[in-house]
């Protein structure tokens, strides 16, 4: 079955039956295993369901275990999709540390780090000669120092390639000092529930422009694991393996304010 048909597939399947009196902005989101934890893209969803107003959200997703854009790049899957399809947003997500090498002239010549900018020059101008807008995931590190290079990472790439930053690694480290239980993190590089819904949030207000509201959600797909056994090659959202057990979770509103309040106030 070719890209372009299971993509039609997800995207009508993605939300149900559609809100015929509200918008909806298709997502299409590439990187590892730092979205698919906890499955960020079916929070974003969730999120964006759960709200009075604003648009509903399709994703569309291809992400591996690890990986990098270059390989996403090269492996071809995502870029014929956003060929294909009409999005109105693409979010790249780079593997964990790799865009520190961006706040160093010694390791911007680097080969790993050259092929990062490469391959976010090219996703982002691909998305951008479709009329999508493109925003870069920031990533988190174990220390603040770290923290701070790759955040001057992510600016030079954001200014290299034209597309937005959303910065999301200092917002995970100052809610996990103010609230270190639940842990925002589960092993240090893996976002847990909690951490899921703060980073879905904040993605939400930048994908839509607005704060979210706190609302109860029905989580309906499997809040998948680091180690999922998921294709890069394949849209995640259509791969049987990472079916959840059937039954949805309810999520109370009161339980996830707190967090939500913290995205709609993060720069």
């Amino acid at each position: 079955m070719s890209i372009r048909i299971v993509l039609l597939c997800c995207l009508l399947c993605c939300i149900g039956v559609a809100d015929a009196t509200r918008p909806t902005q298709r997502v299409l989101l590439i990187g590892n295993s730092l979205i698919y934890t906890r499955n960020v893209p079916g929070l974003l969803r969730a999120l964006a369901a759960s709200q009075a107003e604003g648009p509903l959200i399709e994703t569309a997703t291809f992400v591996a275990p690890g990986g990098t854009l270059a390989e996403r790049w090269k492996d071809g899957a995502a870029a014929e999709a956003l060929r294909a399809g009409r999005w109105d947003v693409v979010v790249l997500q780079e593997r964990g540390g790799l865009l520190a090498c961006m706040a160093s002239a010694e390791e911007r010549p680097q080969t790993e780090c050259r092929a990062s900018l490469r391959a976010h020059r090219q996703f982002a101008e691909l998305a951008q000669s479709r009329g999508a807008r493109v925003l870069l995931f920031g990533t988190w590190g174990p220390d603040s120092n770290w923290q701070q290079k790759l955040d001057r990472g992510l600016a030079a790439t954001t200014r290299s390639t034209g597309a937005e930053a959303i910065e999301l690694g200092a917002m995970l480290r100052a809610q996990a000092r103010r609230q270190p239980s639940p842990p925002m993190l589960t092993d240090g590089v893996h976002a847990s529930l909690e951490g899921a819904v703060l980073i879905a949030a904040r993605l939400y207000r930048s994908i839509t422009g607005r704060a979210v509201s706190a609302a109860d959600l029905e989580l309906d797909f499997a809040l998948l694991p680091a180690n999922a056994r998921i294709r890069p090659d394949m849209l995640m959202e259509q791969q049987p393996q990472l079916a959840g057990d059937g039954e949805p979770l309810h999520v109370p509103a009161n339980s996830i304010a707190a967090l939500l309040a913290v995205a709609n106030a993060a720069p």
